[in-house]
């Protein structure tokens, strides 16, 4: 079940690696952990740990995994070890069914680390409510380059303007372009695309950014924190103009932060 909340981790070493050592405001001298972990119901409490060495005078050391520290997930006063991954440095998973991600739980993270404890805190949001397509099954003609066509709507319920990002994701092993020009070495890159956080209740997609091929989707809708939401933003902006990395975490840089979503189901059809 990891797979679909990884569809929405963000580039935070790529970020990170183009920040100065005055930038990494985390008081350590040497290597800084950063977190990534999205806790969301359904799916195992997973974190992924890497390192980064901050700037020396001439050159900048890259980043690495840490395989060896004791991961802790704190939930209602119980605190839950997440246990390395053989398969996958750096990540860590907690096998403890007792440890049950669900909306509304309020969680803390924590490990220690060159002598600093490494400290987090996150909620997990209610599942996006109401969630809908103008159309199940959204018709497009193939028509060469140009396309005059009504978009498809996803919407939901919010009456709080919480954030919410959509993940366009295709289902089919073989790809089936709508446009007859499109580049087959871009096919994969195209399989999955996530929309910027909007808080509002709607999101039109279309078949220039969205859509781009025949056959089966599902486009989940994620309800995401404030959090999410800061880094995110932080990441988008342009490397030459950096501010200090926004994070959540205390003695690291990251993110810990809860998730939730609901997946609708979608054929786009030719005429």
């Amino acid at each position: 079940m990891r797979q679909k909340t990884y569809i929405i981790t963000l580039a935070i070493l790529a970020f990170l690696n183009a920040c100065t050592k005055e930038n990494l405001n985390t008081g350590m001298d040497n290597d800084i952990p950063v977190v990534e972990a999205y806790l969301e119901p359904g799916n195992e409490a997973t974190v992924r740990l890497s390192k980064m060495r901050p700037f020396t005078e001439d050159e900048y050391s890259g980043s690495l995994i840490i395989d060896s520290a004791e991961v802790y997930i704190n939930y209602e006063g119980m605190d839950y070890i997440c246990t390395p991954v053989n398969d996958e440095p750096g990540m860590y998973i907690s096998l403890d069914s007792n440890l049950i991600i669900e909306a509304g739980g309020a969680y803390s993270l924590f490990f220690e680390y060159n002598d600093y404890t490494v400290t987090s805190s996150t909620s997990v949001p209610s599942k996006p409510a109401n969630a809908d397509l103008s159309t199940s099954v959204y018709t497009v003609s193939q028509n060469g380059m140009g396309f005059i066509q009504d978009p498809l709507t996803v919407t939901w319920d919010n009456p709080g303007n919480t954030y919410h990002i959509i993940i366009v994701e295709y289902m089919e092993s073989n790809y089936n372009p709508i446009r007859w020009n499109m580049d087959p070495d871009s096919y994969d890159q195209f399989r999955k695309i996530s929309t910027e956080p909007v808080s509002g209740d709607s999101y039109n997609l279309d078949t220039r950014k969205h859509l781009l091929f025949y056959g089966s989707y599902q486009i989940h809708i994620y309800k995401v924190n404030e959090e999410y939401v800061n880094l995110h933003e932080n990441i988008s902006q342009n490397s030459l103009n950096l501010t200090e990395p926004l994070t959540n975490i205390e003695n690291g840089l990251g993110i810990f932060t809860g998730i939730n979503s609901v997946t609708l189901h979608l054929e786009v059809v030719n005429f």
